[in-house]
């Protein structure tokens, strides 16, 4: 095995790879026609032939043997089987209110997540920046995305919470040799659709997102990353990549206009195939682009998309400094960096921000931030944590800070 495959960054292109050991939210196999048929199965699932669906991953796993694919396609089975439990049906009315009291006196659950299989999903929703014990933290599990359903993205979950995903009032949580532990009070259907309605219709900007479990591979326990060198890409990936961010692209759209000024620059250092970016342009047409990638190959993808495009480590950015209006960061994310090194990325690219100028940190899977390490900088006071919108039905990380 080549060293880079040992420290688990390897190439993720939609053609497969022969040691595509990768432990992350994007499930792969290594046998081509193990792949195709787990393909067909999530194509099923698309056409809400769930048990269709699940039949055929049965007989994906009884045909492998013990090892990497039987793994994954055994797990993306407790994915399909653990939304089925989860999904609220839309007919479930919402509660008119939450009786905390009687909650508090439910009975509580356990839920345990292994450490190398999908504990980048578990999350808390609080109150951030609560005072002297305010509020109260729920915790919550990531089930299904609706555009894995819909077998736009290969990815099993996305961004975007949903009140199935919560699970209760959170009491504690434990660390294990073998993976995590939370301990909560349940909520019902009904309560949780209430909660998220009035999150999404009153309490945008008091609610943060955290999710504390990274994922670890399972060989090493090592946190999954991305190579050195960035990721390897193909146009089906780059197309699938794009699909993900679908409304993180039109609520930062919405974010952009709320600025009343349309000759922002806009700069973004890990710009990838730079669809987000000329998003941006198309709808600010006087914007100018500057985007910057680690991985020469994305550069490529990005040339015809931006204005400037530069190759590059974000933590050294390319643009001038005080010049950018706006510094989207989507890079700071579980499976592209460690924690440890994710805490410091965000202060020198307040470099090429002007003053009053924001930075926006979101992505296709958990910041590895929270507002606890950015109140920590004192270059950067703190507008808001999470985004969302009720045509989307739901709430996501979206970090608005201003440089002060």
């Amino acid at each position: 095995m080549e060293e880079k495959d040992r420290k688990g960054s390897l190439p993720t292109a939609t053609d497969g790879h022969a040691t595509f050991d990768f432990d992350g939210v994007f499930r792969d196999v290594n046998n081509s026609d193990t792949r195709s048929k787990l393909y067909a199965s999530q194509k099923l699932i698309t056409e809400n032939k769930w048990e269709e669906a699940k039949e055929k991953l049965r007989s994906i796993i009884k045909d492998l043997e013990e090892g990497h694919d039987r793994r994954n396609i055994s797990l993306v089975m407790k994915e399909v089987e653990l939304y089925q439990r989860r999904h609220i049906d839309p007919s479930v009315t919402p509660a008119e209110g939450i009786d905390w009291a009687a909650v508090c006196s439910r009975t509580p659950e356990m839920y345990f997540e292994r450490y190398d299989e999908l504990p980048q999903s578990v999350f808390t929703l609080g109150a951030w920046g609560s005072r002297e014990g305010q509020g109260r933290t729920l915790v919550g599990r990531r089930i299904l995305s609706h555009q894995w359903i819909a077998s736009k993205i290969r990815e099993l979950h996305c961004s975007h919470i949903r009140a199935s995903m919560l699970l209760g009032l959170m009491i504690g949580h434990r660390v294990q040799d073998d993976g995590y532990l939370v301990y909560y009070r349940p909520l019902t259907a009904a309560e949780k659709k209430y909660i998220m309605h009035d999150i999404v219709h009153n309490r945008i900007k008091e609610m943060e997102i955290i999710f504390p479990y990274p994922a670890l591979q399972t060989a090493f326990k090592t946190e999954i990353h991305c190579p050195d060198e960035g990721w390897e890409i193909d146009e089906t990936l780059a197309l699938q990549l794009g699909e993900g961010e679908v409304f993180l692209r039109d609520y930062s759209v919405d974010f952009l206009k709320s600025m009343r000024k349309d000759d922002l620059i806009l700069y973004d250092p890990a710009c990838s195939t730079g669809q987000f970016l000329w998003t941006m342009k198309q709808a600010l047409p006087n914007s100018y682009t500057v985007g910057q990638d680690l991985s020469e190959q994305m550069v490529q993808f990005a040339t015809k998309r931006v204005d400037e495009i530069h190759c590059g480590n974000a933590i050294e950015p390319k643009i001038a400094a005080e010049t950018a209006d706006v510094v989207f960061v989507r890079f700071i994310n579980s499976e592209v960096l460690k924690t440890k090194d994710a805490r410091s990325m965000v202060h020198p690219l307040l470099q090429s921000l002007k003053r009053g100028g924001s930075v926006v940190i979101f992505g296709h899977t958990p910041v590895l931030v929270s507002a606890a390490d950015l109140l920590m900088d004192s270059g950067l006071q703190i507008d808001r944590c999470i985004g969302g919108d009720p045509k989307w039905d739901g709430i996501f990380q979206y970090y608005v800070c201003h440089k002060v």
